[in-house]
């Protein structure tokens, strides 16, 4: 897929965060949960990557860790070369520390639209009660974070991405478009 369609996808998904997050602020923060918003909200209902939040989660704790997920997602997307990776950190540690069965099932419903979210990520942060020897040993190596980056990480026989960069002007036209 396209470099631009994929960071139009992401835009897109950005867009729905925020509105969840407006619906969690606009909420009861003591009462409601994230279940309770979803059932509120036929709307945010409808996009599967909020079912992988655990529903028990409360409205005002969702609204914390959905904006310190997205929170570099603008400044990124614009970048020339986006730290694919960095996006998709973001969103396991803040929105699921503590759900591995979440990530996946949210990661599968972003695979629908960028086929390539959640690849190639180091390990989860590891917990505080850890001693620091035991870290040493799970630390990426150089070539690990070559291989994360996804701009540079080319399967052998798979064409190059296109990119919004290579066609030479400032502010590229977006894939729904037509060129200029």
């Amino acid at each position: 897929m396209k470099d631009a369609f994929e960071r139009r996808a992401l835009l897109l998904h950005l867009g729905d965060a925020l509105h969840a997050i407006d619906a969690a602020l606009a909420a009861d923060a003591t009462r409601h949960t994230l279940g309770d918003l979803l059932n509120a909200h036929a709307d945010l209902a409808a996009h599967a990557w909020l079912a992988a939040i655990s529903p028990a989660t409360k409205a005002a704790d969702f609204a914390k860790q959905a904006s310190a997920s997205f929170a570099a997602w603008p400044a990124q997307l614009l970048e020339e070369q986006v730290d694919y990776a960095q996006l998709a950190l973001a969103v396991r540690d803040n929105l699921f520390a503590d759900n591995a069965a979440g990530w996946r099932a949210y990661v599968d419903a972003m695979k629908r639209e960028v086929e390539w979210f959640g690849d190639a990520l180091p390990a989860q942060s590891l917990p505080a009660a850890q001693t620091f020897e035991s870290a040493d040993a799970d630390v990426p190596s150089a070539d690990a974070a070559d291989a994360a980056d996804v701009e540079r990480a080319e399967e052998p026989g798979e064409p190059q991405r296109e990119s919004v960069e290579s066609n030479g002007r400032l502010y590229p036209s977006w894939p729904w478009k037509p060129g200029v």
